[in-house]
């Protein structure tokens, strides 16, 4: 037993269905059966009166071009002319654009089966003017005749009765056409008894409505289809299409419009009708596309647009018998366009697309039609009703193909939901655990940053406690005296910094114990005003030393209030060195303290305000600066240090002391960060807080002036090798110099960029650096010196807290010849510097060695680059004993006193003793080619071969005639 599926059952009712329509158009053309004119006569008399069947009035009938006669006149000479037809054969215009223009005579005699009856003629509407006498008797007529464009056509469908007293009948019709590209009688007539045209009529008329209502109801209802699901065009396209179509019907077929409408202007109605052409071939074509968009060729549709757009233009600003005529050159290319949409179908059907079955069998009889269509157009053929048919049947299929394309969307809709749904609900899964890696990836990079700036905070004053240490011991060790002055000044250093680690500290641990809850507020009782002096005061001198002027301006306070001396200590003492440590130079930092009463039990509200002219904070980063570990500025060129907890903890203890804080900044122009908390007044019964310098409760807070480490200014013949120092911690700089000072010409610089233009202007032998410094960090200084001819042999040591392999990695990855961490060795960083610098005097004594030989062998490249340079400007210019210092400075792009020092440190030897020892070299190899000594010299530039000989001498011990024996000896 055979299953048959639901889409095989879809596929066998669509082959059932169009099948049987093909011959609904073949039985329409069939069921008016009739005798033929011939010769302008019509024999009727085997007909019977009272038969259901009209008869068609098709034939050769009598016809005068350009006359109107009476029926004398049509028979007399007679021409004859086929109805239906055109006038081609009088006009002699072309098929595919036709200008049939003129005026003509029909007749038609009737030999008719019974004498005495009414009869009738129906006239379907031909777009043109006529009047119809029967007999000599004028029965209708439509439009106004006329022999000139002032005609006026009618289009009017007519059904008229006349009596006709024998048994013949003589028809007339003078037809005239100036307004439309088709002339004459090109439709049909129909002739017999009233009751036979009327029902045909009717049969006509109700067939046109019930295409025309079928059309308009699938119209709407894709309309609403469309409101229902936006996203596909398709029910909307195809709802166009069958309103165009329609509308078309409307117009065409019996002129069922102007029986409803008969005052319509011809002119404006005839425009409508060819308008609803191009917009049905647009719609069909869009709506194609829209099922199958992979099937559809892009260019394809471009050329049909435009074709389709251009002949609606044509229709809205050309007279009826431009655009009538172009609609025939339409027509072909329309049935191009239809067996382009059939190939579409095909494919689809092919590849067993959705709905390509059913498009396939519609556009079968969609492109006959067609086909049917541009030959009626032609005048070839005069079924002009199958198309009408054909689109009737395509709109019921494609209905049927968006209605189960709708079903199958919204059952795909139904399951897409369920999968949207479960696809939102591992979404949200997956967006909450990107969530908690990027949390988590954002914590470890506030840790990793954390750490790395904590440990340069740490790693600085240790540095500045070990190595003074360190050098403290060697000088023991070695019995020399300590002056005490300089033992004085290296404890300081050591107590200073260890008080700083210290406050450090306690930063993390006051953090810890806020954490934990473990931190109380614990009053007493003291002078506020002498108090926030001492914290003030202990800013002096690094105020000072900076060139800041730092104001205190009190308010009349009570003399005694109850306060944390311990948090109000911590929170004036970080928000006063934030204060100076990001002011510049010249700037000021204004301490005030303010209160004001807050109730009426004695409790009062302390301000705490510092102002300072700083660089400001953008408005941006303001909300975040209480953040826990937040730096503004964490590249390693930010100009400030700090770990990103001292504001922090200033909040948290603000918090606890149950206050708000304030800020307000501008960008270079300062900041004002204020404190409000609530304090008491004071009472008998509390301990009074004494405030002293010697037990105060804040880091002590000293600075060394700001002096440069004193540099040795030597000559440049200084044998002592010259060593840049680039670190921005004053005293890390300071304590570098004096450690190595005893050996080396010492330069110092606080900060990358400064400490490449000392590189520029003094080309030292080695670099010294930090990596986290302002403006220009310590990598981008070690690739500026390797990048840069003039600089790129010099040594470079970067010296960091950084101790990750990844920075090493980075840094010696731009260049740097050796890495030392913090904190250092001072024994190791001299050992380093001194194994570099050997290293350079022993590869700038081997070269030198190699370049003074006279062997013809290749010359050495140190610095491939730059010496080859020289080499090519050398081989040049070998022979100009003019060639000077600057001449080859220029050549290279450097002064000459930077030439003279490159080539110093490269190759042991002044621009001079270059020049002339590459000029010997080459006359080694010209003497040893066979050259006389004379020729020899002035080939290589000197302007005697005396002088010649005696600096030939000077550098290869032997004369150039001795030379040139040793060399004929050897050989």
């Amino acid at each position: 037993m055979m299953i048959v599926t639901t889409s095989q059952r879809t596929r066998l009712f669509l082959l059932i269905a169009f099948f049987f329509s093909l011959p609904i158009p073949v039985l329409l053309a069939q069921k008016n059966q009739s005798a033929v004119v011939q010769n302008g006569v019509i024999d009727l008399s085997a007909y019977s009166y009272h038969s259901t069947e009209p008869v068609l009035l098709t034939g050769d009938w009598f016809f005068k071009w350009n006359r109107f006669t009476d029926s004398t006149g049509v028979v007399t000479s007679p021409n004859y002319l086929p109805v239906p037809g055109d006038w081609h054969t009088y006009t002699h215009s072309a098929t595919l654009f036709p200008q049939d223009l003129g005026h003509g005579t029909y007749g038609l005699r009737i030999i008719l089966p019974d004498s005495g009856k009414i009869w009738s003629l129906r006239i379907p509407p031909i777009r043109t003017a006529y009047k119809l006498s029967v007999n000599g008797k004028v029965v209708t007529q439509a439009g106004n005749v006329a022999t000139d464009p002032s005609m006026k056509p009618g289009t009017e469908s007519k059904v008229v009765s006349f009596l006709i007293p024998g048994n013949e009948a003589f028809v007339l019709i003078h037809v005239s056409n100036y307004h439309f590209a088709y002339g004459g009688i090109w439709k049909s007539l129909q002739f017999g008894n009233p009751a036979t045209i009327s029902l045909s009529r009717e049969k006509a008329l109700l067939t046109s409505a019930f295409m025309i209502g079928a059309l308009l109801i699938i119209g709407v209802y894709h309309f609403v289809l469309y409101a229902l699901r936006r996203k596909d065009r398709a029910p909307l396209l195809f709802g166009i299409l069958c309103l165009t179509a329609g509308f078309r019907e409307l117009f065409n077929s019996g002129g069922m419009f102007f029986l409803v409408f008969p005052e319509t202007d011809w002119f404006l109605a005839n425009k409508a009708l060819y308008f609803v052409f191009p917009v049905g071939v647009v719609s069909i074509t869009l709506y194609l596309e829209c099922l199958f968009p992979d099937l559809f060729s892009k260019p394809v549709k471009k050329c049909i647009l435009a074709l389709n757009i251009t002949f609606f233009v044509v229709v809205l600003v050309t007279p009826a018998t431009i655009y009538s005529a172009v609609g025939t050159l339409i027509s072909p290319l329309a049935t191009l366009e239809c067996g382009y949409f059939f190939w579409v179908s095909f494919r689809a059907n092919r590849l067993r697309k959705n709905g390509g079955f059913i498009l396939f069998c519609d556009m079968i009889l969609l492109t006959l039609c067609v086909i049917n269509d541009t030959l009626y157009q032609a005048g070839i053929i005069h079924t002009y009703y199958l198309l009408p048919v054909a689109v009737v049947v395509f709109a019921l299929c494609q209905s049927l193909l968006l209605a189960m394309r709708f079903s199958f969307a919204f059952s795909k809709t139904e399951a897409l939901t369920v999968e949207l749904q479960t696809a939102n609900h591992a979404i949200e899964q997956m967006a909450l655990r990107r969530q908690e890696a990027e949390r988590r990836k954002g914590i470890e990079e506030v840790k990793n940053r954390f750490f790395a700036n904590i440990t340069h905070e740490f790693r600085t004053p240790l540095t500045l406690i070990i190595s003074p240490i360190e050098h403290l011991l060697q000088t023991a060790e070695s019995g020399a005296n300590i002056e005490s002055s300089v033992l004085h000044h290296t404890m300081a250093t050591i107590h200073r910094n260890a008080r700083q680690l210290l406050h450090l500290i306690n930063q993390l641990l006051d953090l810890s114990k806020l954490e934990s809850g473990s931190l109380k507020v614990r009053e007493s009782q003291g002078n506020m005003v002498n108090f926030m002096s001492e914290v003030v005061d202990s800013f002096r001198i690094t105020a000072e030393s900076k060139g800041i002027r730092l104001l205190f301006q009190p308010d009349r306070l009570p003399e005694q209030l109850l306060f944390d001396d311990d948090k109000w200590g911590k929170i004036s003492y970080n928000l006063i060195s934030n204060a100076v440590k990001y002011t510049a130079t010249g700037g000021s930092v204004v301490v005030k303290l303010a209160t004001c009463p807050l109730q009426a039990d004695g409790q009062m509200l302390l301000r705490l305000s510092v102002t300072d002219t700083g660089t400001g904070i953008p408005q941006e980063n303001i909300p975040h600066i209480f953040d826990r570990f937040y730096q503004i500025d964490d590249s390693r060129t930010r100009s400030f240090g700090g770990t990103g907890i001292g504001l922090a903890l200033v909040k948290e203890l603000t918090d606890l002391l149950k206050g708000q804080i304030t800020v307000e900044s501008q960008l270079e122009k300062g900041t004002t960060i204020s404190v409000e908390c609530p304090v008491h007044q004071a009472y008998s019964d509390h301990p009074v807080l004494q405030v002293s310098s010697s037990q105060s409760l804040w880091p002590e807070v000293v600075s060394m002036p700001h002096e440069q480490a004193p540099v040795l200014k030597t000559a440049s013949s200084d044998p002592l090798p010259a060593i840049l120092v680039v670190e921005d911690n004053h005293e890390l700089r300071q304590l570098i110099a004096s450690g190595l000072s005893r050996f080396y010409r010492i330069i110092t610089a606080a900060n990358g960029r400064e400490g490449w233009e000392i590189c520029q202007n003094e080309l030292p032998d080695l670099v010294l650096s930090d990596i986290m410094m302002p403006i220009m960090d310590g990598y981008q200084l070690c690739r500026t010196i390797k990048q840069t001819p003039q600089t790129n042999h010099i040594a470079v040591i970067l010296l960091t807290a950084k101790t990750a392999s990844e920075s090493k990695v980075e840094g010696l990855a731009v260049g740097a010849n050796d890495y030392l961490t913090k904190p250092f060795n001072q024994r190791e960083l001299q050992l380093r510097i001194s194994n570099l610098l050997h290293y350079q005097l022993t590869l700038r004594k081997f070269y030198n060695h190699q370049f003074n030989k006279p062997e013809t062998n290749p010359l050495p490249a140190y610095e491939n680059a730059f010496l080859n340079q020289l080499y090519q400007a050398l081989e040049k210019h070998i022979d100009d004993t003019k060639l000077s210092v600057e001449d080859l400075a220029v050549t290279v792009a450097m002064s000459s006193r930077t030439l003279n020092r490159k080539l110093s440190t490269m190759l042991g030897m002044t621009v001079s003793e270059f020049i002339r020892n590459y000029r010997l070299r080459k006359a080694a190899g010209l003497l040893k080619a066979g050259y006389p000594v004379s020729e020899t010299a002035y080939l290589v530039g000197f302007d005697s071969p005396s002088y010649f000989g005696q600096c030939f001498k000077e550098l290869f011990a032997l004369s150039p005639s001795e030379y040139v024996r040793s060399v004929l000896s050897e050989n």
